[in-house]
C-alpha cells in the first residue's frame, strides 16, 4: 500500500482493498489507511473472489488490480492508465523481482510468474498472458470480469472469455510490479500443487472435460515444458539468480503437476463449489 499512497494523492485516485481477514487485521487497515474503502470478505474467500469483490466496489476508470505480496514500480498507475487509453480493453504490465531476494524467493517468482516477466520477448499469443497480479481494466469490461471472478474464475479464463467477446488485450512490460515475498519451500510447493490441483479443475469445468486423460497423461512433462518457457521469459532478468533457483524452481514446478493431475483425476468443479478456495487457505 505505501507503494500506492504518493500516486493515488497525486491522481486522485481511489484505493480499494479486498481483504479476507480476521477483525483485528481489518481495524489496523482501517487505521493506517482511514481513505481506503475496505471491503470485507469471508476468511475462506478464494483469490477470484477477492478480485471480484474488489472489481465490484470500486467507482474508477480503468480499475488496476495488484496483490498484496507485490510493490507497484514508480508511475506504475499512469503507465498502466496511458497505455489503456489508447484503446485496449485490458492491459497487463510486467512484472519484476526485487533485486535482493534469495534463491527460494526467485524459485517462488519465477514458478509464479516467470512467464509474466518485464523482459520477456514479443508473444505471439492470443490473447498475451497477462497477470492480474499487474493488470488494468478499462470500464468497459469490469462488471463481466467482477461477476466471472465472484464465480470464481481465475484470470486466463477471465481473458480468455474477453478476447472471445472482441476485447483487446495488450502487454505493458515497462509498467513494472515487483514480486517481494519471502517463502519456505514446503509451503510454497504446497501452494504450487493447490494451485495446479484448481487450475485443473477449473479447466475441465471450463472446457466440459475435453482432453481430460491426454492431460492427465502428460502431465509428468510439464515441468519441463513450463521451466523451457519461464526460462525464455524471465532468465534475463538476473541470469545468476535464475541459475542459483533453478533446482528449487524445478521441484515447484513439479509440485504444480502433481497437483494438476490430481486435479484430472478429482474431475471438475461441483455446482456451488468456488474455483480458488483451496489455495487461498
Amino acid at each position: 500500500m505505501a507503494s500506492l499512497e504518493a500516486e493515488c494523492t497525486d491522481l486522485g485516485a481511489e484505493l480499494v482493498i479486498a481483504r479476507a481477514g480476521d477483525p483485528a487485521e481489518i481495524a489496523v487497515l482501517r487505521r493506517r489507511l482511514p481513505g481506503a474503502v475496505i471491503v470485507e470478505a469471508t476468511p475462506r474467500s478464494g483469490i477470484p473472489r477477492l478480485r471480484g469483490l474488489g472489481l465490484a466496489a470500486a467507482h474508477g476508470d480503468p480499475i488496476l488490480l495488484t496483490e498484496d505480496h507485490c510493490v507497484a514500480g514508480p508511475g506504475w498507475i499512469r503507465s498502466l492508465m496511458a497505455e489503456i487509453r489508447r484503446g485496449a480493453g485490458v492491459v497487463g504490465g510486467g512484472m519484476a523481482n526485487a533485486p535482493t531476494s534469495g534463491a527460494m524467493a526467485w524459485a517462488a517468482y519465477l514458478a509464479d510468474y516467470g512467464f509474466y516477466s518485464h523482459g520477456r520477448p514479443p508473444d505471439a499469443r492470443h490473447p498475451p498472458l497477462l497477470t492480474a497480479a499487474n493488470i488494468a481494466y478499462d470500464r468497459c469490461v469490469v462488471a463481466d470480469v467482477a461477476k466471472w471472478s465472484l464465480e470464481g474464475a481465475w484470470e486466463n479464463v477471465v481473458h480468455d472469455r474477453l478476447a472471445r467477446q472482441g476485447a483487446v488485450l495488450q502487454f505493458a512490460p515497462n509498467a513494472r510490479v515487483f514480486h517481494d515475498h519471502e517463502y519456505r519451500l514446503g509451503a510454497f510447493w504446497l501452494d504450487r500443487y493447490e494451485h495446479g490441483w484448481d487450475y485443473a479443475r477449473a479447466r475441465l469445468t471450463e472446457e466440459g472435460g475435453r482432453r481430460r486423460w491426454f492431460n492427465l497423461l502428460v502431465a509428468p512433462l510439464l515441468p519441463l515444458v513450463l521451466l523451457r518457457r519461464i526460462a525464455r521469459a524471465a532468465a534475463g532478468e538476473d541470469r545468476v539468480a535464475f541459475l542459483r533457483a533453478l533446482p528449487a524452481t524445478l521441484l515447484l514446478l513439479y509440485g504444480w503437476a502433481a497437483g494438476e493431475a490430481a486435479g484430472y483425476l478429482r474431475g471438475p468443479l461441483r455446482e456451488g463449489e468456488e474455483a480458488g478456495r483451496v489455495a487461498a487457505t
